[in-house]
């Protein structure tokens, strides 16, 4: 035995299809098993395949799985971690390093272990899909470590397994040329993660977990993943029940084929690879050779393609769609959950673009694409005489309310049709004690839903968020075993919201919804535009003053701006 495993405390588990596998001992009662390989690819950019075993052989002789260290996650940039941590405002303490490699597709999983001894006794299985909209993340990244709720389950006299699932990101997972796609298929990232759910499903029991009562979960990207994943008609379950953070199909970019096609012989192009005169299954095989750290280095890779095999639908990525997708039936329930301030995220982007007069471009455009600008801006209070800072506050919380809380209502009018679904809608308002250009404490900030959830940094938190986050861990822990929280599930005529908040849990009902901020908001956007009043607001006013930070859009803002000076005038 080497010096880096006498170090930690080896766990042998004996699995009855994939043999001897070996753990790390994490606690006295947990052990995670690291770096387990579910799926493999034949070459660069090619479609994966499930993995039916596990590589046990060494010079010819069987031996048991080494799974007690982390495996690499999907290539991405070097600084992703601290990307990571800085746009999700969280503590800015030291990370682990993980390596990366294109041979990413690779899970963890935490069990008890008494599970382990007592087979025969299954418990139910959280699998999880991380966000980083679908270009940087890791599932194992040490503020998604399971280890407290794990630690808190069985605490509570409700052990679960949590698994961690990594797939491909970026150009590896989503670079793809219709004229070549038997070189770059559309989707791969997205097809990744439904091998993982099928091999969960065929060797999870192995570890004492229940395939038959699986909650995935994911955030973010990872849960727009999921609203696909549990829309898509399958003959198989993949899960029983899904937990949406802060998430949905709305939020993620899609790309046409044709689209797709554009963006890689731009990217091509910036490999130094000559397109001009040539075939695209030339010029792609020109891309799988070459130099990783060149794709690495590539951008704006992580839009998935539609329509396609995967996504039929061309408004896949549309709130309209959303109202009219029913789930699939075997999905016994689903949370749909959204924070208060998810918007956190713009917000830093736009703070790091060199821009002003916000409230003034912001005004203009709601003057020039709206029927009744004034009340969306009476909605939230905004002036044009705001501050940038104030006036990109209440912006942000605009986009929230529309894009995470709206997507969130598009999602349950569409799953209210099904017959076979329960369906619950979630409020997180538990401010994030970690931000540093937002107060402390006062927002419910992007991701912090699922770090707190985890408990990674439970040794950190102030006391007043405390019993909040512990009853937040409860209520899910309760779910994945029942499927029910305690509040009501979601219909139109009764439309109902658990809000979880520092100071504990409150079930509201369509009474007291009717003149929140966000409602009033949804009932503008419908006598803006109908049923596609949510999009319309979303893409032309929303989306469009995000974009014109950009330097490539920056002149459609001064343009709107002078327009706006001489009505003014």
């Amino acid at each position: 035995m080497d010096q880096k495993r006498s170090i930690k405390r080896v766990y042998q588990h004996h699995h009855p299809q994939l043999n001897a596998i070996d753990g790390t001992c994490v606690t006295s009662y947990l052990v995670q098993f690291r770096n387990i390989p579910y799926a493999k690819t034949p070459r660069r950019f090619a479609r994966s395949t499930i993995l039916h075993q596990l590589p046990t052989c060494i010079g010819g002789q069987s031996t048991s799985f080494d799974a007690m260290d982390y495996g690499p996650c999907s290539v991405q940039p070097r600084d992703s971690i601290e990307t990571d941590v800085h746009w999700n405002q969280l503590p800015d303490r030291p990370n682990r390093e993980q390596d990366q490699a294109e041979d990413c597709l690779r899970l963890t999983v935490t069990c008890p272990i008494h599970t382990l001894n007592h087979a025969s006794g299954k418990i139910p299985v959280i699998a999880f899909l991380h966000g980083g909209a679908l270009m940087i993340g890791s599932g194992d990244r040490q503020y998604y470590d399971p280890i407290k709720l794990c630690t808190d389950a069985l605490e509570k006299s409700k052990p679960v397994i949590f698994v961690s699932i990594n797939y491909r990101l970026g150009a590896f997972g989503f670079l793809h040329c219709p004229e070549a796609s038997d070189y770059l298929p559309p989707n791969n990232g997205l097809y990744d993660q439904i091998l993982a759910f099928e091999w969960l499903q065929a060797y999870i029991a192995g570890f004492g977990g229940d395939p038959s009562n699986m909650t995935a979960i994911g955030q973010s990207a990872g849960a727009a993943s999921l609203s696909l994943h549990s829309a898509r008609l399958r003959s198989r379950a993949l899960y029983q029940k899904a937990i949406v953070l802060s998430g949905s199909t709305t939020v993620l970019v899609t790309m046409t084929p044709e689209q797709h096609r554009q963006e890689f012989l731009y990217q091509a192009e910036r490999l130094g690879i000559r397109v001009q005169g040539r075939s695209m299954e030339d010029i792609a095989l020109e891309v799988i050779d070459a130099p990783v750290d060149a794709i690495r280095s590539l951008e704006y890779c992580g839009a998935p393609c539609s329509p396609s095999e995967l996504i039929a639908d061309p408004d896949w990525a549309t709130m309209r769609h959303a109202q009219h997708t029913t789930p699939n039936a075997w999905l016994e329930s689903q949370v749909i959950c959204s924070s208060t301030y998810d918007g956190s995220i713009s917000h830093l982007v736009a703070m790091g673009q060199e821009r002003n007069q916000l409230a003034k471009v912001f005004v203009a455009i709601c003057r020039a694409r709206l029927k009744d600008p004034h009340q969306l801006l009476n909605i939230y209070h905004i002036s044009q005489d705001d501050s940038d800072d104030v006036a990109l506050r209440k912006i942000c919380q605009v986009v929230t309310d529309l894009g995470f809380y709206g997507a969130a209502v598009s999602s349950l009018r569409g799953s209210a049709t099904s017959l076979h679904t329960k369906s619950y809608h979630v409020l997180f308002d538990i401010g994030n004690p970690f931000t540093r250009l937002l107060e402390k404490c006062r927002f419910a900030t992007h991701t912090w839903d699922i770090v707190s959830l985890l408990g990674a940094f439970d040794n950190m938190l102030p006391m007043d968020c405390q019993n909040g986050i512990q009853l937040w861990r409860e209520a899910v822990l309760a779910y994945c075993y029942s499927g029910n929280l305690p509040g009501d599930t979601w219909r139109p005529d009764s439309q109902s919201l658990l809000v979880f908040r520092n100071d504990g849990v409150e079930s509201l009902h369509h009474e007291q919804l009717t003149q929140s901020r966000q409602e009033r908001l949804l009932r503008f956007a419908e006598q803006e535009g109908s049923e596609s009043g949510y999009d319309l607001l979303w893409e032309d006013v929303l989306r469009f003053f995000l974009k014109t930070g950009n330097p490539r859009y920056s002149h459609e803002a001064l343009e709107l701006l002078q327009e706006h000076h001489q009505a003014e005038a």
